[in-house]
């Protein structure tokens, strides 16, 4: 019987641990501390000298954490703190779904090297198909972490369909071979943008091609960041805890990414997993180094206490690989769903309420809380 290490271990250990070695050595990998540090981060409540500090220590022991901030950091200056209405004066909860259902699609794409298996969710009026009505939608495509299955990420993809968006949750046929990985992805959008074959039927006419977002976790983020780079299409990205590549490194190509002006590169990340043994995120390669390199606009938000996976919807095996988060993983999905949702709908749909969640009252009850911390250029 064979053994073998999921989620973001493998582009670690492959090339050093195999078979027997990686039995012996993974008790001592989930035990391992976690204490790597990146010196040239700056998040918003560090205390060295060299970076502002821009917020106290909030009251954790206050019955609502979440308290209104009086004013935002400076990092958020000028951001309303009220709650954003839209034309309606429709106050807007991204916690909750939102007012489109949903439906659920498997569909297979055709790509070098095999089958790209996709998962597409977008708004329905019946539950089983994609509407036409107000469509066509922005489109998200999403690649998990390594090994992960697409369902890990449902939530995200339901929660982004019922605001109007239609997420596309992707498993490449070869995740080991990188330029495979970031080849297969341009495929999945040249398919996207002009649909073909028996399924084509079922998505044309509900996608916007010129309104495309990329999302991916660890391994997945890193293709993301690849493709966004090469690739003028994509209008939006966002990194879930993004772990940046040794066989293909996209750290120096983030300056290719073109957004549209105002657009943020983002980034969600943890603090546990990038020391240790064998981290999963490893602080040399972690998405503090890649928002370094990024360009601006961009920000990043780290959500203190996570670990890796705790951003994924399921847990289990995937936890135990990449362990030692005191935040409760609960929250920690929650809050990356929170923000995946709100960066795209602000930046593909264009909603301005979806702004609190990024830099106004919504996030300021976050970084009151504790939960996170936040930084940007």
């Amino acid at each position: 019987m064979s053994f073998r290490l999921p989620t973001c271990l493998w582009p670690v250990t492959r090339s050093r641990w195999t078979g027997l070695a990686s039995l012996l050595v993974l008790p001592w990998v989930v035990q391992s501390s976690c204490i790597g540090d990146n010196t040239a981060y700056c998040p918003e409540d560090s205390d060295r000298p060299e970076c502002r500090r821009t917020i106290d220590t909030p009251d954790l022991a206050m019955d609502d954490p979440r308290v209104d901030l009086s004013r935002p950091p400076s990092d958020l200056a000028g951001a309303d703190l009220s709650s954003p209405l839209d034309a309606a004066g429709s106050p807007i909860d991204i916690d909750k779904p939102g007012p489109y259902k949903t439906a659920v699609l498997e569909v297979p794409i055709s790509v070098t090297g095999g089958t790209t298996r996709t998962t597409i969710i977008g708004p329905s009026d019946d539950g089983a198909t994609l509407t036409l009505r107000d469509a066509p939608f922005p489109v998200v495509v999403l690649s998990p972490g390594f090994t992960l299955a697409t369902s890990y990420f449902t939530n995200y993809g339901q929660r982004l369909a019922s605001y109007g968006l239609i997420a596309v949750l992707q498993k490449v046929p070869n995740e080991v071979n990188h330029t495979t990985y970031r080849t297969n992805t341009v495929e999945l959008l040249d398919w996207l943008e002009k649909p073909t074959g028996p399924d084509s039927s079922r998505v044309k006419g509900r996608l916007d091609p010129d309104k495309l977002g990329l999302v991916g976790h660890s391994l997945g983020g890193m293709i993301s960041l690849h493709v966004a780079a090469a690739d003028p299409r994509v209008k939006a990205v966002f990194g879930l805890d993004p772990v940046d590549s040794e066989s293909l490194p996209v750290k120096g190509l983030l300056t290719r990414i073109k957004l549209p002006s105002g657009v943020p590169i983002a980034y969600v990340g943890e603090t546990i997993s990038k020391g240790g043994l064998m981290p999963c995120a490893p602080a040399a390669r972690n998405y503090e180094v890649l928002f370094a390199s990024s360009p601006a606009p961009a920000f990043a938000i780290t959500v203190i206490g996570a670990a890796h996976n705790d951003f994924i919807d399921l847990c289990g095996l995937a936890c135990a690989i990449c362990p030692g988060g005191t935040a409760m993983k609960e929250r920690t999905n929650r809050l990356a769903i929170r923000y995946v949702t709100a960066y795209f709908l602000r930046h593909l749909r264009g909603d301005v309420r979806a702004e609190t969640y990024l830099s106004g009252g919504e996030l300021g009850k976050d970084i009151a809380a504790g939960f996170i911390t936040r930084t940007s250029k």
